[in-house]
């Protein structure tokens, strides 16, 4: 079996080809290419195959080109592979790419963006000041507002839970 023929087998498999196809192709016995394709790592179900080798080409071609910057990365011998060319690249990357989620504010019930920061519980530090140092005051004035029968203008999200 010559190199090209190897290379021939190895392509093939891994666009989903059967032994007998390859066989045909190669000129090669159905039995030598499935000695060579299980000797190498490459039996099995072609679709399996077509499926891990798409994996194996997305992983090695992600870490050929900075994703922030395009430029070619170097990767050394040992360790594991750089994804970005340098920690600025990452840093920049990190802050332009952030996910956004949409919370509710545990004091006011306001919905709110938060970008990268999925437990936030508070859409500014004015509402975590009052929750947390305010509490007694704010229902304080709420039970005032309602003696004097006067319309509540804000009740605290959890006022409103121990009400309700």
């Amino acid at each position: 079996m010559t190199d090209a023929q190897r290379h021939k087998i190895k392509s093939m498999r891994f666009q989903g080809f059967g032994y007998m196809q390859i066989a045909k192709v190669t000129g090669l016995s159905r039995d030598s290419i499935r000695g060579y394709c299980v000797r190498n790592g490459l039996n099995g179900f072609a679709k399996d195959l077509i499926t891990e080798y798409r994996i194996i080409l997305e992983e090695e071609f992600e870490f050929e080109l900075c994703p922030n910057c395009g430029k070619k990365i170097e990767q050394t011998k040992i360790g594991r592979k750089r994804k970005y060319c340098s920690m600025d690249c990452k840093r920049v990357w990190d802050k332009t790419h952030r996910k956004p989620y949409a919370l509710c504010c545990d004091y006011c019930g306001k919905e709110f963006k938060s970008l990268g920061i999925k437990g936030r519980k508070y859409c500014c530090n004015d509402c975590y000041i009052k929750d947390r140092f305010w509490r007694n005051e704010d229902a304080a004035e709420v039970a005032k507002q309602i003696l004097e029968f006067k319309k509540v203008s804000r009740l605290p999200k959890w006022l409103k839970e121990l009400l309700m």
